[in-house]
């Protein structure tokens, strides 16, 4: 068995995964930020504490595009980590939808985005694993409260799509379990992104605080944490779980 702390993640861009990459850099690892906006990533990079850090395109939307650049990954040196953070409504938040009129368009792109991509992430990581192993090794998917629960303004897609995560979870932590590799999911509820407060309103913002318990967002920082932790070395008897960051907005 080999031993290496390099982590992958798909999204690293982003609200999350960007903070995701910078929490996990300041614990060591060698980070490889993966996006579809490179030049995003390459800031993101620049920003990163430590040293060993790279950046690659990454279209979750397209499984060639994720084959080869986990196959790059690889020969430049193997991650045990993979966090998929990549996706997000494809509808903007706020906007009534309904299972009648939703179109498929929009239907298609969501799963693609949030489910399909994700699995292409889950699979190709896995196969690399199981042919060289190292110690570990660590899946861990974003999802979100909307998985869980609805009526929180978000789109039919979008919550089948993360609903859906909860089982490639818990299936593909039992699949990679005899090999070591544990597979979680860190389902945040809303969260203070810039993303976030580009897309909505203080009147949107203060209506879905109030849902949860603790009648405010997240923070990306918070939800970082959480999968720092799953991704760590004392972790490694929990797999197929779902850690739950969400104010209190869904308990069980």
């Amino acid at each position: 068995m080999m031993e290496d702390r390099r982590a992958l993640v798909v999204g690293g861009a982003g609200g999350i995964g960007s903070n995701v990459c910078h929490k996990l850099a300041s614990q060591g690892y060698r980070v490889v930020v993966a996006d579809f906006n490179v030049e995003a990533a390459r800031k993101v990079l620049d920003g990163l504490h430590g040293s060993g850090h790279d950046v690659t395109r990454l279209d979750v939307t397209r499984a060639e595009s994720v084959r080869t650049a986990l196959l790059d990954i690889e020969a430049s040196g193997p991650a045990s980590v993979l966090v998929v953070a990549s996706g997000g409504p494809v509808v903007h938040l706020g906007q009534q939808t309904h299972v009648a009129t939703f179109g498929m368009d929009d239907w298609d792109r969501t799963i693609a985005l949030n489910l399909t991509g994700v699995f292409c992430c889950v699979q190709t990581f896995a196969q690399l694993r199981l042919a060289v192993p190292i110690e570990h090794s660590r899946i861990v998917l974003i999802g979100s409260a909307a998985g869980e629960l609805a009526g929180n303004g978000t789109d039919i897609a979008y919550g089948t799509a993360k609903a859906a995560l909860l089982g490639l979870t818990r299936q593909a932590a039992f699949d990679l379990a005899a090999a070591g590799i544990t597979v979680n999911n860190v389902a945040p509820g809303p969260v203070g992104t810039p993303e976030f407060f580009r897309n909505t309103n203080e009147q949107i913002r203060s209506g879905i605080a109030s849902l949860a318990a603790l009648k405010r967002l997240a923070t990306p920082e918070e939800v970082s944490a959480g999968v720092a932790y799953i991704a760590s070395r004392e972790a490694a008897c929990i797999t197929g779980a779902t850690l739950a960051i969400n104010g209190g907005i869904h308990m069980h």
